[in-house]
């Protein structure tokens, strides 16, 4: 049957015919393949452009975060030694006995006091929250030797 219509048809007419072909083809490929790739290029390109105003706009409030933490500090106002002198500091001002210090992996410490009058470790712990910035996240308390002594084990963080 190819080859009669073929025989029917003259050669400009099978030229065009092959070249509508060689056309039909390309278009299938262009929506297949190409028109995808490009769609998602457009959608990729938003994207970028989305994280890059996202990172303009983080790096932007990390310049202002320095910038107030640098305020604070020459006013002042936040303490700028770490955890472990804190609670070194502190425990000794406050008169506790500390009888185990022990870092953690995620900047938190963890502290045990022994035979410490718990009205002073309330009183300790109140301090580093309020003043210093300290979160209690773990607290133990067991009675200790005598009445008003108690055994604290606490977990600190400062952020």
């Amino acid at each position: 049957m190819l080859e009669k219509l073929q025989q029917q048809l003259s050669l400009r007419d099978q030229k065009m015919l092959a070249l509508l072909g060689v056309a039909l083809v390309l278009y299938v490929i262009y929506q297949i393949m190409l028109q995808p790739l490009a769609t998602a290029n457009a959608r990729l390109a938003v994207q970028n452009s989305a994280a890059q105003n996202s990172v303009a706009a983080m790096t932007q409030m990390a310049a202002q975060l320095r910038g107030l933490q640098q305020s604070a500090a020459q006013q002042g106002g936040v303490n700028t030694e770490n955890l472990t002198q804190l609670v070194d500091r502190s425990v000794a001002a406050n008169q506790l006995h500390m009888s185990r210090f022990q870092p953690g992996s995620s900047g938190d410490v963890q502290v045990r006091l022994d035979n410490v009058s718990f009205d002073q470790t309330l009183r300790w712990l109140n301090e580093l929250e309020s003043a210093q910035s300290v979160t209690v996240r773990e607290l133990v308390i067991a009675p200790g030797a005598a009445s008003g002594l108690v055994n604290a084990s606490v977990r600190l963080f400062r952020p």
